[in-house]
C-alpha cells in the first residue's frame, strides 16, 4: 500500500443542499469506510421540538457554535483513528469550513466564534454541484434551490481561500460519482488500491 503519508487522508464531500453528498457517504459507510455523518439534522430536530421552526434561521450563531463543537469533535476524533492500509481515507459529510460558507451566504458576522480554520485542513474536499433534478426540500432542508446555487458558490469559495484543494464531481448515479472519487484519489496518489 502506498499512500502520500502516514495518517489517513481527510476527505469532505461538500456542496450545497440536496445535492447528493450523503446518498455518497451512506454508500461508502456500506463499503466499510471510516464515514462521519452530517450532523445538522440532528441539532434541527430538537430545535423544532423547542418550537424553532428553522433552526439555522432564526438563530444563525447559536446553531453554527453547536454545530462547530460537534464538527471539531469529529475532526478530532478522525485525528486519533489508527491508520488502515487498505483503507486510508476518512470521508466527511460536510467539513468545518462549511458552517462560515453557510454563514457567509447569510451575511452573518461570526468574529465572535474564535477559531482558526486553517488549522483544520483536510486534504481534499469533493464538491458536488447543484442538481436540480434530484432537489428537494423536507422537513429541516427548508432552501429552495435557487438558495441552494448561492450555498454552494459560498462553499466553493470558502475552501478556495483556505487552499484545500477542491475537485468537483458532476450529477452522475451514486456508484459513478464513487467511482469517480476513488480514481481522483488513484490517480493524485492518495490511495493505490
Amino acid at each position: 500500500m502506498d499512500i502520500k503519508k502516514k495518517n489517513n487522508c481527510k476527505i469532505v464531500i461538500t456542496g450545497g443542499p440536496g445535492s447528493g453528498k450523503t446518498c455518497i457517504i451512506n454508500f461508502l459507510a456500506k463499503k466499510n469506510f471510516y464515514c462521519f455523518e452530517e450532523i445538522s439534522r440532528e441539532i434541527i430536530r430538537p430545535g423544532r421540538l423547542k418550537g424553532i421552526e428553522n433552526y439555522f434561521s432564526d438563530k444563525p450563531l447559536e446553531f453554527s457554535d453547536i454545530l462547530l463543537k460537534k464538527r471539531k469533535k469529529q475532526y478530532m476524533e478522525s485525528s486519533n483513528l489508527s491508520l488502515i492500509k487498505n483503507k486510508p481515507v476518512i470521508f466527511f459529510d460536510r467539513g468545518l469550513h462549511d458552517i462560515f460558507a453557510y454563514l457567509n451566504y447569510t451575511k452573518k458576522s461570526y468574529d465572535s466564534m474564535k477559531i482558526k480554520l486553517e488549522k483544520y485542513s483536510y486534504d481534499i474536499a469533493f464538491i458536488l454541484p447543484p442538481w436540480k433534478e434530484i432537489y428537494k426540500t423536507d422537513s429541516e432542508r427548508k432552501e429552495t434551490y435557487e438558495q441552494s446555487i448561492e450555498i454552494y458558490r459560498c462553499i466553493k469559495k470558502i475552501y478556495e481561500e483556505y487552499e484545500i484543494p477542491l475537485y468537483e464531481i458532476k450529477p452522475d448515479t451514486i456508484e459513478n460519482r464513487v467511482i469517480e472519487i476513488f480514481k481522483y484519489l488513484k490517480l493524485n496518489h492518495f490511495i493505490n488500491f
